[in-house]
């Protein structure tokens, strides 16, 4: 009897040993990735662990909405504005659009210097994702108004977002070196985004033509104007390009 209860006693032991290990590790994976995605897709992609990951060791092809956002006006914030009060705004600069982005559940791929790469519709499908990229541009706006109109009272910088915004076919994979790994997303669609949002002024959102139909009804009426073919750099043809201010 006293051997058996022994073994009893193991097994529970054993047992919540493995549970504590395995809430341990959700919570470490937990706060690993609510730096990259939402919440509430952090939930999703933790739920579907077990099923196989969701950020795939195999590159694939999808089709994304790609949002590139960057910061107007950055190069005179740099030159002009000490160095801890410059980190200081980026902060809270990139705080407005991370939470935007969250906010409509879209994925951060990159953040470097005062740029940011949002992509919808991965690493899960969202058949509303073209919705969302334009939700969250316009928040992204609409929530960094305030901040920069009090950078320009205490710093006199005058600032704003610039944004891109393309849809279709992207390459999504781990890219990088044995050193350093990034799960990202590269292709022409990638590359459109990224020079649309050169292209934008402060507080503009350039449109590519091909999502651009798919999110008009929810454009507000008189923002929106035709900017017909438009080359960009890098590019063989030319892109049909809106532009919205807001």
């Amino acid at each position: 009897m006293k051997t058996l209860r022994r073994l009893h006693e193991t097994r529970r032991e054993l047992e919540a040993r493995r549970l504590d290990a395995e809430v341990e590790r959700k919570d470490a994976l937990h706060k690993a990735l609510w730096r990259y995605v939402s919440p509430r897709l952090t939930e999703r992609i933790i739920g579907a662990a077990g099923r196989g990951a969701p950020f795939r060791t195999d590159a694939e092809r999808a089709d994304v909405v790609v949002l590139f956002a960057d910061l107007r006006g950055f190069t005179r914030i740099t030159e002009t504005i000490g160095v801890h009060n410059v980190v200081d705004m980026l902060n809270e600069y990139f705080s407005v659009l991370t939470e935007a982005a969250y906010q409509h559940e879209g994925t951060i791929f990159n953040m470097a210097g005062d740029s940011l790469l949002v992509g919808f519709n991965v690493p899960f499908a969202q058949p509303d994702a073209a919705a969302r990229a334009w939700r969250t541009a316009m928040d992204m706006v609409s929530r960094f108004s305030p901040v920069s109109a009090e950078w320009r009272a205490r710093f006199g910088v005058a600032t704003g977002v610039g944004i891109g915004l393309c849809r279709g076919e992207a390459i999504i994979g781990n890219i990088g070196s044995p050193h350093f790994m990034s799960y990202t997303i590269i292709g022409d669609t990638v590359n459109t985004a990224a020079r649309l949002m050169q292209m934008a002024q402060a507080d503009e959102v350039l449109v590519a033509a091909t999502l651009y139909e798919s999110i008009r009804p929810l454009v507000p009426a008189g923002r929106a104007q035709a900017c017909g073919e438009v080359a960009l750099r890098g590019k063989s043809e030319a892109v049909g390009v809106y532009s919205v201010k807001l």
